[in-house]
């Protein structure tokens, strides 16, 4: 089957987003499908065109950037091109173009996975966006033949998603087969957090969180791996750091980016991962099950979505958003009664794996 994906940032860049299409891409040519992608040139310094595992790359240039999206006319005119020699036409939303590009292609060919509603901060520039986008999300979502999501939960909560029920089609988002590794044994208690360093993950919930904490039990320390510094609409890093030397916080490690070869080391080095997001941009957390499969409990925000993970495995707890005690609470918890939130491996892997998430997106485009 030629599958011609779309979507704004693909690898090297690194999302939620752009490692679920990254994960199930390379499945899918392994199982012998042809697969391009279509997505932007962010970065100046990416080739326009260049095979990545497998998996046929074009990046359209971009003319600028506005807040997380991307501005290119080539990128509408490459996806009609290109998806003249396809049978499969799969868009990843959220995505300006998205309205647009679908109105100009076949309906019965496209499959749209719809990730998240747009939430940005409030004023008069981000209301627009938000408005424009929401706009385009809904004719795509109109166009579409199937749309997938992460869970029926989130979806029935979303603003945009909520009207389409009929067409959903529930596929857990697909999880690295991260190497088996033994738990890394250590003096005190390690929290960890991993994903971009952006306003909407809650990081600064976190570090109060941790403050309290650290002045009850100062044999503690947090970890927070994720990039800080190639990131669409701009990182907090620097907030959080003037946060932490104004207020004389210890023992918070800011790692960077982690490589995929390193990615089980450093699950299976904390005692807990939080995953402590405020909105609705976060609609399940890959990093759960990754760091469950690692042998990692979790604590996540109360979130539609994002709390399923820890309901269906009972691997951790779920914490009120945005709420500094009760994150301490619940990492107090953790603290005291390790062992009670461990799950088996297999356990984990009987509810999501990238097997099972590529035979169900199979089963939808073959429809």
């Amino acid at each position: 089957m030629k599958i011609l994906v779309i979507l704004n940032y693909y690898y090297p860049y690194v999302s939620g987003v752009s490692e679920y299409a990254r994960l199930l891409c390379n499945e899918l040519v392994a199982r012998g499908n042809d697969v391009t992608v279509l997505t932007s040139q962010h970065d100046s310094k990416l080739l326009e065109n260049e095979t990545i595992n497998g998996v046929k790359v074009i990046r359209a240039p971009i003319w600028f950037k506005l807040s997380k999206g991307i501005v290119s006319p080539r990128f509408v005119r490459w996806a009609v091109k290109y998806a003249k020699c396809a049978d499969m036409l799969w868009l990843h939303l959220p995505m300006l173009e998205s309205g647009i590009i679908t109105s100009l292609l076949p309906k019965q060919k496209i499959v749209c996975t719809y990730h998240c509603d747009i939430n940005l901060p409030k004023g008069m520039l981000n209301s627009f966006i938000v408005c424009v986008m929401d706009m385009c999300h809904r004719i795509a979502l109109a166009r579409t033949r199937y749309i997938v999501v992460n869970t029926i939960e989130y979806m029935k909560t979303s603003r945009i998603a909520c009207k389409y029920i009929g067409k959903m089609r529930e596929i857990s988002p697909p999880i690295k087969r991260l190497p088996k590794t033994k738990r890394i044994k250590h003096d005190g208690f390690i929290i960890g957090f991993c994903g971009r360093i952006v306003g909407e993950k809650g990081l600064d919930i976190l570090i109060k969180a941790f403050e309290l904490l650290q002045k009850e039990n100062e044999n503690i320390k947090l970890v927070i791996g994720g990039d800080y510094e190639t990131v669409a609409g701009g990182s907090i890093y620097s907030e959080l750091i003037e946060y932490i030397e104004r207020h004389n916080i210890s023992n918070i490690q800011f790692i960077g980016k982690i490589s995929e070869d390193k990615m089980a080391e450093f699950y299976s080095s904390l005692d807990v991962l939080v995953l402590p997001s405020t909105n609705s941009l976060e609609s399940f957390g890959m990093v759960q099950v990754e760091a469950m499969t690692c042998g990692t409990p979790v604590i996540a925000s109360d979130l539609p979505g994002v709390r399923t993970v820890v309901q269906k495995t009972g691997m951790g707890l779920i914490c009120k958003k945005s709420d500094v005690a009760d994150l301490k609470r619940c990492i107090g918890l953790i603290m005291d009664d390790y062992g009670s939130y461990v799950r088996e491996r297999t356990y984990i892997e009987s509810f999501y794996s990238i097997e099972k998430s590529v035979e169900q997106y199979m089963e939808v485009f073959s429809k």
